[in-house]
């Protein structure tokens, strides 16, 4: 199988709330979404987005990360939408991780390690919704 090419990436949003006193526990969670958009001349724009959460708070006031990264890639033409969308995902990801990682111990408490989504047994809705401009 032919691979994707990660062009570029950003941060496109960050967003950290740590209202915890000192020892207080939390039960985390997390959530994703990913999405890809496609444009002309076989480059497409991903963007990962990460939560992490209290569960016992369900308006995030006390703790609550949250991580948006959007990478440019390129790929080949034998590759379907779906391999696309699981390889771009694998090549994303660990910019998100260290991301979430990096601030929470930037912050003064344990690093958050996002844990990985089996992406690859995941149900990919494909929702074709126009090109993009590169």
């Amino acid at each position: 199988m032919s691979s994707i090419v990660l062009k570029g990436y950003r941060a496109k949003d960050i967003e950290f709330r740590g209202h915890l006193s000192p020892g207080e526990k939390v039960q985390l969670d997390n959530k994703y979404s990913y999405n890809v958009r496609y444009g002309k001349d076989q480059i497409c724009v991903a963007e990962l987005s990460c939560q992490v959460f209290d569960k016992n708070d369900p308006e995030h006031k006390k703790f609550f990360i949250s991580v948006v990264v959007e990478g440019i890639f390129s790929y080949p033409s034998d590759l379907t939408r779906e391999q696309i969308h699981v390889l771009s995902y694998k090549e994303l990801f660990p910019y998100a991780r260290v991301l979430a990682s990096t601030i929470t111990s930037c912050a003064g408490i344990p690093p958050i390690i996002l844990p990985a989504a089996d992406i690859e047994n995941q149900s990919i809705y494909r929702i074709d919704t126009g090109n993009i401009k590169p």
